[in-house]
Parts: structure tokens; sequence; C-alpha cells
């Protein structure tokens, strides 16, 4: 009988060690991710620029060749800020619920150049200035293939919706062929619309320990939502089948 007794106070010690192993625990993230639109045209409007890059816009108009240089710099974009939030599931999964914040105010949209005279002066129209904010929310499952308590590989896939407000300008340029050069720009005109979209993602990536309450996670990650399409609009996100985000993540986790 004591040996019975025995055993049952093993096997409950044992069954209370693998509890206390996978027990859940939480954790709140905060980082950056560097990375860029692809594909169509939201990702050549709102691709990754780097700072200082001078706008170059080269045409050729009643035989004239037009290179104008824009005095204007743009800046690194897209400027992303990412918070996120763990719940761990087993050793082997955990579920995940993000968000980021997302800044592109150096987009450069298709052209779409319109030429014409009034007064006896040459104009062009076309498109500039476009800007993006964009808010993606996904509820994701994360697997640890190998066990977390082992291997911090994890492969992670979810469903999400993006909140995406995007803007550009008309622009008028007129011309005096007596210099070759543009006199002069002015607004004729402007888009904008606001709107959520359905998109998945799909990553892979690692974490490690900093300290006993903290740790650092690098995600390799492919975001994608699916607007309709509206050929009456210029706006990027009307005239894309796709918007194709490819980057990589950087954060750290505050665990209790």
């Amino acid at each position: 009988m004591k040996r019975l007794y025995l055993i049952a106070a093993l096997l409950l010690a044992v069954a209370c060690s693998a509890q206390a192993q996978v027990k859940p625990a939480f954790g709140i993230s905060f980082g950056t991710t560097f990375g860029s639109y692809t594909g169509a045209d939201f990702g050549s409007t709102y691709a990754f620029s780097f700072p200082y890059s001078r706008y170059n816009d080269s045409y050729y108009y009643n035989n004239y060749y037009y290179h104008p240089q824009y005095d204007r710099y743009d800046f690194y974009a897209p400027l992303i800020f990412d918070i996120g939030f763990d719940y761990n599931v087993t050793d082997h999964a955990a579920l995940n619920l993000e968000s980021s914040f997302i800044w592109h105010y150096g987009g450069r949209p298709s052209r779409n150049y319109v030429t014409g005279e009034t007064g006896g002066i040459s104009y062009i129209d076309k498109w500039d200035n476009a800007q993006l904010f964009a808010v993606p929310l996904f509820l994701n499952v994360k697997i640890y293939p190998f066990g977390r308590s082992r291997s911090s590989f994890f492969i992670s896939g979810g469903y999400g919706m993006q909140y995406t407000s995007e803007s550009m300008d008309r622009i008028r340029e007129e011309y005096d062929y007596n210099y070759n050069y543009n006199d002069y720009g002015y607004l004729v005109g402007s888009a904008s619309s606001k709107k959520w979209l359905n998109g998945v993602k799909a990553s892979i990536g690692f974490q490690y320990p900093l300290s006993p309450f903290t740790t650092a996670e690098a995600e390799f990650k492919v975001t994608n939502f699916f607007p309709k399409r509206n050929p009456d609009s210029p706006l990027a996100m009307n005239t894309s089948t796709n918007i194709t985000f490819v980057g990589l993540s950087t954060k750290i986790y505050f665990n209790f």
C-alpha cells in the first residue's frame, strides 16, 4: 500500500511539474519594422525610400525634354511602430494579437500626364504628393515546432483587417518654351479615401531572452490585403488587387 501511495505521489509530482512547464504566460511587445510594399500600383507608389533621395521626373512634351529637380527631399519611409500581445497556451503554441501604425509621406504615384494649353501657356497635369496612413490588426497563431522551452524558432500565421487612409494631389505645371523649364506648379485637385481591408499574414522568427522578464524577437513577415478595384479612382489602394508588405520586425517583450 505504501508503494501505491508513493507511486501516486510521484505521478502527482510529475503532473504538477508538467503543468508548471506549460503554464500560460503573457507578454506585451513594442518594436518597429523595416520593410517595403511590393508589387502592383501600391508597391510602386509606397515602396521603401531612403532619406534625402531626390525625386526626378523626366518626360517629353511637344518635342521638349523636361527633367525637373524638385527641391523637396523624401525621408525614410514607411515609418512603422508595432505593438503586440502574446498568450502562451502551451510549450508549442501561442496566440498573438498585434497592430502597427504605418506612415508614408513620400509616395510616388503613377504620373498619368494630361497635357493642354490655356491662355497661350502649355501645361501638364499629374498626380503627386501621395500619402498613406495604415493600421493593420492581426490575430495570429504562433507554432513552436520544437517546443518553446527547447528552441525559440516559430512559425506564425493569421487573419486581420487594416484601416487604410490614402490621399494625393493633382498638380499643374505650366511651361514657357522660351526657357525650356517649368514656370511654376499649383494644386488643381485632390483625391482621398479611407476604408477597412481584409488580409492575411505569414511569418517565421525566433526569440531570445534578455532578462528574466524581457525577451527580444526578430520576425520576417509577409502580409497581404485584398482591396476592391475602382478604375475611376487614381488612388493606389483602388487600382491594386493586392497590397503586399514584406518586412523584418524587431520587438521587445515584457513578460509577466
